[in-house]
């Protein structure tokens, strides 16, 4: 047990444990993140049970199929493992690369109260789609859902501690009902 705790101002839930791996320590992990490599970058991960909040130094991580694998320093066995499975995974968010300008973390973004450039309500933004080119915001008021290219033709200002996106309504992006 460490003394942490988890908030959300300060760790990131970054995956959950789905199964040990192996005989030696290593889990499989489903990653929240956008990139597996986030791991990479990580020194320690915590997970709070019932007994607390544990800090789990990294001894090694790397990719596997569509997930992520484990394995923590002093925990060389599966048994040693078993009691993280279905526990939720946190970093710190001091471990966060740094973005270049203009760029964003969803977890920044999600939540996000979307207005047009004109003062308009359009919804708060819910989730971020990966689509290649440009990811999309899907923006839903009141059970309606508007996406949103996060293109700098639409996505006009993001204040993250204001929690607020401002948006150019570009012809045929909102519908007049959604006004």
């Amino acid at each position: 047990m460490c003394a942490i705790e988890i908030r959300p101002d300060t760790h990131l839930a970054i995956g959950k444990v789905s199964k040990p791996w192996g005989l030696k320590g290593a889990v499989s992990v489903f990653s929240y993140a956008e990139s597996p490599e986030s791991f990479l970058r990580i020194s320690a991960l915590y997970v709070h049970g019932e007994g607390g909040t544990t800090e789990l130094p990294l001894a090694e991580a790397k990719r596997h199929k569509k997930g992520v694998l484990l394995r923590f320093k002093g925990r060389d066995r599966i048994e040693d493992v078993e009691d993280l499975v279905g526990l939720t995974l946190y970093m710190d968010k001091k471990d966060l690369a740094p973005l270049e300008e203009g760029e964003y973390y969803w977890h920044e973004l999600i939540g996000m109260e979307v207005l047009t450039d004109t003062g308009r309500p359009v919804g708060k933004l819910e989730k971020v789609l990966e689509t290649g080119n440009h990811d999309v915001y899907v923006v839903v008021q009141e059970g309606r859902e508007v996406l949103v290219p996060a293109i700098r033709d639409v996505v006009r200002n993001v204040d993250v501690a204001g929690k607020r996106m401002i948006i150019h309504a570009v012809e045929g992006l909102l519908k007049e009902d959604d006004l």
